[in-house]
């Protein structure tokens, strides 16, 4: 059961940026936190569809695109205007620009829950990461001919591409010219998605906009540790499997303890005193190894799974950048708590 830490904290405002439809189980960890304190949540996105209900929220905005050049400066407007307390980035992509504007919002007594410029360029860069990690990691290249791929294939028995800069599983695919040609894993659910190695070479031939990344490819069960950090020191983590997965988000999966994937992420929160939320991404084996696969310094999809076996990672992170002491609470974790997503409709005029 989750304890209150802290007696009279001041109810505050909350921004959630680049904020989508998914969020809503982020929201209600927010609104209904374990102080019972009055927690509004607004939400901003750049398109109107995507974002979360507005029965979910006090107010949802719709902010230019993150490039353009006014993006911040709006952004700094609906803060003032709406009395915001924290803003929240939900997308990996918009870190590096909050973080490098992080005094102006604070200036303005904005705090703005990312960790620092320095800490980002590696963790939230998947090429960096594997320099910086390769010992945890799949093997990895940059492909920029097709002669690479073909040098890769030869080192792997099972490959698999990502870009570089997209998050979620967007840009995601493994090398399989079997199942490729399998129509029943075409838009499957909960699948994922198959190329050929002839597309691989044609993507990576005429790609210029991105930087494709070849990975040897793991086969295990998705792991997550979702964590809470102080620059650099791990106050409270929690990891689950996850048996079904879309969009990157858990649909189906469950509380479970990783001693070897803790120790890596001490080891890596440490040496980049990472601060705030955290979600790590592994691969699990039979045997209960991992392997890491990229850093999200950033609430993750599924914190609320964590949230709802006993730790409220997403209020803790907000008391925390208020200036409220949230270090050596002790939380009891239901280890035996599963997820199951639903879709839901929502009708209005």
């Amino acid at each position: 059961m989750i304890q209150s830490t802290m007696n009279n904290i001041k109810s505050f405002s909350v921004l959630l940026t680049c904020c989508t439809m998914q969020a809503s189980d982020l929201i209600l960890c927010l609104r209904n936190n374990e102080d019972n304190v009055d927690v509004k949540v607004y939400a901003a996105n750049n398109r109107k569809e995507d974002l979360p209900s507005e029965s979910l929220c006090e107010k949802t905005f719709v902010l230019p695109n993150i490039r353009d050049k006014g993006y911040i400066q709006s952004l700094l407007q609906i803060c003032k205007q709406y009395n915001i307390s924290i803003i929240i980035p939900k997308l990996s992509a918009e870190l590096e620009l909050l973080a490098k504007n992080k005094s102006l919002f604070e200036y303005n007594g904005i705090k703005v829950s990312v960790s620092s410029l320095d800490s980002l360029k590696i963790a939230n860069d998947k090429i960096e990461l594997s320099r910086k990690y390769s010992q945890y990691m799949p093997v990895q290249i940059v492909a920029k001919s097709i002669q690479d791929v073909i040098d890769f294939k030869n080192r792997c028995n099972t490959i698999c591409c990502k870009i570089s800069n997209a998050w979620g599983g967007k840009g995601f695919a493994v090398v399989d010219d079997i199942k490729c040609d399998d129509v029943s894993y075409f838009h499957a659910y909960g699948k994922k998605h198959f190329i050929s190695f002839e597309q691989l070479c044609r993507v990576v031939d005429k790609n210029k906009n991105h930087a494709i990344i070849l990975q040897e490819y793991h086969a295990g069960l998705d792991y997550t540790v979702s964590l809470l950090a102080d620059h650099g020191k791990i106050l409270y983590m929690c990891g689950y499997v996850g048996y079904l997965l879309e969009f990157g988000c858990i649909l189906y999966g469950e509380i479970r303890h990783n001693n070897s994937a803790y120790n890596i992420c001490t080891k890596i929160v440490s040496d980049l005193k990472l601060d705030g939320n955290v979600g790590v991404d592994f691969i699990l084996n039979d045997d209960d190894s991992v392997v890491l696969l990229e850093i999200n310094p950033r609430i993750n999809a599924t914190v609320s799974l964590v949230s709802k076996a006993g730790c409220n990672l997403p209020y803790l992170r907000c008391k925390q950048l208020l200036g409220y002491n949230v270090n050596n609470v002790n939380y009891e974790i239901n280890d035996k708590l599963k997820i199951r997503k639903r879709f839901e409709a929502e009708y209005f005029i």
